[in-house]
């Protein structure tokens, strides 16, 4: 009977073993040429390989034993035709063979070389040192004969390193006995290659993602192969495209429409010449929106210098678009600034000499071209006896100051005028690069300073003599008054005398034309009293030494004088006084004065049937009492009302005309006032009456 399993097995004993040796040379040859995932693969299938190759062996097949001395498992002559450190180890951990890389092992741990075969893997201490084979062994069993470990790392003494570890039973996984085929491969040099690749990517990864400029990369094609995300942000909101359609996206179709009529000579450009290209600024519109870029193409080449992709770069440059307009506008503003400045302006290199100027300046000069100004110093320009003045200031602004001085200018025709230099220094970098300045003409200064001089002269003397005529007008009015007082005093004291009855009794209508005299004889006494008020007051002599007064008996004095009159043409004169308000500083008799004046003008401006009142608070303004005269009169009017308190004006009413005055009261009231360090003011609306008020001073004791 024909073993048809047996000679099944043996062929495919024989297969493996002829595959396992074909891809341990490609994998050898693959490390050597630098191939490192050809060679991780090629090393996969290898294993494979020799795995079927010892799965076929400990079938316990007639072909495939013969193969096997039969001094030893016959398993085991396969392994030194292997190039990774392989063991045949039993179900119990005991290493049965190893080949020569695994007894290699060792040595490579700083060990002495040692017989593996009839050792426990736990105690070989081979890498990757696990807590416990046994466990690995069975777990490899349990999982149907197979189990890979891709990834475990070994620490050594001099080193460390990465292994993979396969375990697969070599008998069949139901029987008795049991057999494991243990590879491990050294896969160092490829984790830390790929280790290194895979930082490069993330590397690449995050610079492609973090930087501000839109990028895209494309194939020789130049069709889309990725792009970052402010690209892709781009793409769809300029272009409308959406992620999905972007891959293998011919890039002639985003391209601003510009550059469609050189594409050809673009794409010879970056491809076939393998050189950049770039368009400083390119102009789109979005959405009514100006966008500007700064378009690149850079070629991507391999180690043979062959171009493999290309590199598209969008730099947005739109703000620096709109800074370089705001700047040209700003440029042409300031040059239109300076040629529209009446005074000349100039600059100067570091070493003094004019590089620009604006017209004004040439016209200063009597020049008419800027090159007639250029290249030349100040020295050239100056009076020969200013030179010295403008070098010292050349100096100063050498050193960083800023100079202010008057200098003369001569022109062309040799005439010279006054100027007046303001200059500052120009520093770059910490260096002195030049000298800005503006040049101001003083002749018309000159001219109108000499001419205020003259007027200045003319209002001294005119001065001089205003003030003697006022002195000898208040002169005048002192001796006037004087000599009036007299003969009108004995007029008044006959008035009295016959009005009263001292002198006899007069008939009626004789009686009527005493009063009028009488009336008459009183006017002409306030007038000459006035006068001299005003005369004391421009000397200073007004308000005499000041007492501490109650204010409430200052308001009842005042009021309790002019009743009678008030309640003779009709009218309610009243007061009000706020409570606990402490007694003034004054001139009591001054402060009368000042009463007498705002109540009598109430009586007289107030028509029959009104009301007076006088109040006396606190002020609003700290240490201070505050008096008011209110009347139900017809009102000041607001234009009236600022010039109440000037010399010699009256508000023309009918009651004016008709009570007479020079209207000094509320002048010489005003000047009373503010000698106490208090004020006066009016508050009044035409139709609505009048209110006057004025402060003074609280008492202060010491």
């Amino acid at each position: 009977m024909i073993d048809i399993k047996g000679r099944t097995s043996s062929r495919l004993f024989f297969v493996a073993l002829a595959a396992s040796a074909l891809f341990v040379l490609l994998t050898l040859a693959g490390r050597a040429a630098g191939w490192g995932a050809a060679t991780t693969v090629f090393a996969s299938l290898s294993l494979l390989c020799i795995a079927l190759s010892a799965a076929a062996a400990v079938a316990g097949l007639p072909g495939v034993a013969r193969l096997f001395p039969t001094s030893q498992d016959p398993r085991a002559s396969i392994l030194p035709s292997l190039p990774y450190p392989v063991l045949l180890v039993d179900g119990e951990g005991l290493i049965v063979a190893a080949n020569a890389p695994a007894e290699d092992l060792p040595l490579a741990m700083g060990r002495q070389r040692t017989e593996l075969a009839g050792m426990a893997l736990d105690e070989a201490f081979l890498p990757p040192f696990f807590a416990g084979w046994t466990l690995q062994l069975e777990k490899a069993a349990a999982e149907g004969g197979s189990l890979e470990r891709p990834f475990e790392q070994y620490h050594l003494e001099d080193r460390s390193g990465v292994c993979r570890v396969w375990i697969r039973q070599a008998g069949k996984p139901k029987s008795d006995e049991k057999l494991f085929v243990i590879t491990i491969q050294d896969i160092t040099a490829e984790a830390e290659e790929k280790s290194s690749l895979m930082e490069a990517a993330e590397l690449e990864a995050g610079l492609f993602e973090s930087v501000p400029v839109k990028i895209a990369v494309l194939d020789r094609n130049f069709r889309l192969l990725r792009c970052n995300r402010p690209m892709l942000e781009w793409l769809e909101d300029a272009c409308g495209l959406r992620d999905t359609c972007l891959p293998g996206l011919p890039a002639l179709d985003f391209m601003p429409q510009e550059f469609r009529a050189d594409w050809k000579h673009i794409l010879r450009r970056v491809l076939v010449e393998g050189r950049s290209f770039e368009q400083p600024r390119v102009h789109q519109v979005v959405e009514g929106v100006d966008y500007f870029h700064r378009v690149r193409l850079h070629p991507l080449t391999d180690e043979a210098g062959n171009v493999r992709e290309a590199l598209l770069l969008f730099e947005d440059v739109t703000e620096y678009v709109r800074l370089e307009r705001r700047l040209a506008e700003a440029t042409d503003y300031l040059n239109l600034l300076i040629e529209s400045l009446n005074d000349g302006f100039y600059a100067m290199d570091a070493e003094g000499r004019f590089t620009f100027c604006n017209q004004a300046f040439l016209d200063m000069l009597g020049m008419s071209f800027p090159d007639e100004l250029m290249r030349k110093t100040p020295h050239d320009i100056v009076t020969t006896e200013e030179t010295g003045k403008v070098e010292r200031m050349l100096e100063r602004r050498r050193r960083g100051e800023k100079v202010f001085f008057e200098t003369f200018l001569r022109r062309v025709d040799g005439s010279s005028f006054p100027v007046q230099i303001s200059s500052a220094p120009l520093f770059r970098g910490g260096n002195f690069v030049g000298i800005v300045g503006i040049a101001h003409d003083l002749s018309e200064r000159r001219r109108l300073e000499a001419m205020v001089e003259r007027t200045h002269q003319d209002l001294e003397k005119a001065y001089e003599e205003l003030s003697v005529l006022d002195k000898m007008k208040s002169d005048f009015i002192a001796i006037a008054s004087h000599e009036l007082r007299t003969p009108l005093s004995i007029i008044k004291g006959y008035a009295d005398a016959f009005q009263y009855g001292e002198l006899g009794d007069l008939a009626p209508l004789q009686l009527d034309k005493i009063k009028i005299m009488n009336a008459r004889a009183d006017q002409m006494t306030k007038i000459i009293n006035d006068l001299l008020d005003i005369t004391r007051m421009e000397e200073g002599r007004l308000v005499g030494k000041k007492w501490p007064a109650p204010a409430d008996e200052l308001v009842m004095n005042a009021v309790s004088e002019y009743k009678n009159q008030a309640a003779e043409k009709g009218l309610e004169l009243t007061y009000t006084i706020a409570e606990e308000l402490p007694p003034v500083s004054v001139d009591v008799w001054r402060v009368h004065q000042v009463l007498e004046n705002l109540i009598g003008n109430a009586i007289k401006f107030t028509p029959s049937g009104g009301a007076i009142e006088v109040s006396a608070r606190r002020s609003a303004e700290p240490d201070m009492v505050e008096i008011e005269v209110k009347d139900t009169g017809p009102g000041i009017p607001p234009r009236e009302q600022e010039r109440l308190f000037t010399m010699f004006y009256q508000v023309e009413t009918d009651s004016t005309r008709s009570a007479g005055g020079l209207g000094l009261g509320l002048v010489i009231s005003k000047g009373i006032v503010e000698s106490h360090g208090g004020r006066i003011w009016v508050e009044s609306e035409p139709g609505k009456g009048s209110s006057f008020k004025f402060t003074l001073p609280v008492h202060k004791e010491g």
